[in-house]
């Protein structure tokens, strides 16, 4: 098996990656990327030792950008062959009022969340579909659902992501594709910034949670699919 993840130094993406290397009982490929050069090249190191029969490619992939994302995307498939599993994860957010948010920092945010997701997905559906299998897993956020202050950039993206992500459902299932999207609530990863803690609850859910989400949902039997689905605190108040 062969997945791709973005955004895969920390957080969500790195708990999903460590949930393939040590759940996946055959022969896994595992290929990941993220902006920065040497949080990349660490998660490599670490999830290296999680499973020593894994094939790890790292590497630096700007998913707003198109070169960027058709010169990684190549070189997965150069090594790897197809893509089995991808994961549209890199994100992140900037949050201010509409009055206080520039121009720049809106599109810098739809650019990663929303454009990154479908430039991604786009460059590797066609080996998917040649191959009429795979799966590709979005992950969304409740925010996607439900506006909140301060956050109107990363809202219009995540709600675009899960537009995006319906209208490809409909468009790959006849070539036996799965397209889920997963929709998190607060999460407890460094992707809040200390000027937007008060929105992290003390009973978030960890990333792990989701990574098990991520892992089951391709565990299901090939006819069968979740197209969405959320994911949240059980007691949010402790």
């Amino acid at each position: 098996m062969t997945i791709f993840i973005t955004g895969a130094s920390k957080g969500i993406g790195y708990a999903i990656a460590a949930k393939f290397l040590t759940a996946c009982t055959g022969e896994i490929q595992l290929a990941i990327c993220a902006r920065n050069a040497a949080e990349i090249e660490q998660a490599k190191s670490t999830l290296a030792k999680l499973n020593s029969k894994a094939l790890i490619l790292a590497g630096v992939c700007d998913v707003a950008d198109e070169t960027s994302v058709k010169q990684f995307i190549g070189r997965v498939q150069n090594e790897f062959g197809a893509i089995d599993v991808l994961v549209n994860n890199a994100g992140f957010g900037i949050f201010k009022t509409v009055s206080e948010l520039t121009a720049k920092e809106f599109d810098d945010v739809i650019a990663t969340n929303l454009r990154g997701v479908f430039l991604i997905t786009q460059a590797v559906l066609p080996a998917m579909r040649s191959k009429k299998a795979g799966t590709i897993i979005t992950i969304s956020s409740l925010a996607g659902k439900n506006g909140f202050a301060t956050a109107s950039a990363y809202c219009a993206a995540k709600f675009g992501v899960r537009g995006l992500m319906q209208s490809l459902f409909l468009e790959v299932r006849e070539d036996n594709i799965r397209v889920v999207t997963i929709c998190p609530g607060s999460v407890d990863t460094d992707f809040f910034t200390a000027d937007t803690e008060h929105i992290r609850s003390k009973h978030a859910l960890e990333a792990a949670d989701v990574a098990d989400a991520a892992f089951m949902v391709t565990q299901l039997p090939q006819n069968a699919t979740i197209s969405e689905l959320d994911i949240r605190p059980t007691n949010p108040k402790g």
